[in-house]
């Protein structure tokens, strides 16, 4: 998602292999790589070094994005955290966030509170992804200022545990998702009926799990006729 960068900030950087990633792959031409941990901007400047890109990569002791100017850096990628945590990070320096022209985030948990805040503060969604690594997936989202596109017709407004635009682009792992979901909740529902109760909430999230399952595999199979 991030491409053609002059500038990109990698904000909790870590070791830095995103941060190298994104200058080897010509992505961007420069990388200021932040985090919290000394240690860990050790490293990212060790990577650097040891690839020959020591020059291009900046490190930097700071707390989500407050190192940012409001103009500073035209792609964002905050990877590896909770959706709540991100959606602080983007709160707390709103400038930057929306002067950037692409925010990449990969949230570990907390996607709904992710895009309840992406959509509250006007942010539009242009690209999602899902990526399997280790039997997880786990979704990706591109953003930058904007209004949010109108959802379809067929999408509730409630809905913030993943978008349309994944059903849309028809992505191989969106069913997978779906049924991890549908799955994870079919577990909880058997669990409260062996005490002898069938939450109305289980039952209901679960059935609008199996509706979205039946509207992705229509559109994978429309799409192969």
């Amino acid at each position: 998602m991030i491409n053609g960068s002059h500038l990109a900030a990698d904000i909790g950087c870590d070791h830095g292999r995103l941060s190298v990633a994104l200058l080897q792959q010509g992505r961007a031409d420069r990388v200021i790589a932040s985090d919290i941990s000394a240690p860990s901007l050790q490293k990212a400047t060790e990577l650097a070094a040891l690839c020959g890109l020591g020059s291009r990569l900046t490190t930097v002791l700071s707390d989500g994005m407050a190192h940012l100017g409001p103009d500073e850096a035209d792609a964002i990628a905050i990877c590896g955290m909770g959706g709540e945590l991100i959606a602080r990070i983007l709160e707390a320096n709103l400038p930057a966030a929306k002067n950037a022209r692409c925010i990449t985030m990969q949230p570990m948990r907390g996607i709904e509170e992710l895009r309840q805040f992406l959509r509250k503060n006007e942010f539009r969604i242009i690209d999602e992804r899902l990526v399997l690594d280790a039997g997880r997936i786990y979704q990706i989202i591109g953003a930058k200022s904007g209004k949010p596109a109108p959802l379809p017709g067929w999408f509730p407004q409630d809905e913030y545990s993943f978008g349309p635009m994944l059903f849309e682009k028809r992505d191989p792992l969106l069913i997978p998702l779906l049924e991890s979901y549908r799955d994870g909740h079919l577990r909880r529902l058997e669990k409260a009926r062996r005490k002898g109760v069938t939450p109305k909430a289980l039952t209901e999230i679960i059935g609008r799990m199996n509706g979205y399952i039946n509207i992705a595999q229509e559109m994978h199979k429309n799409e192969s006729e």
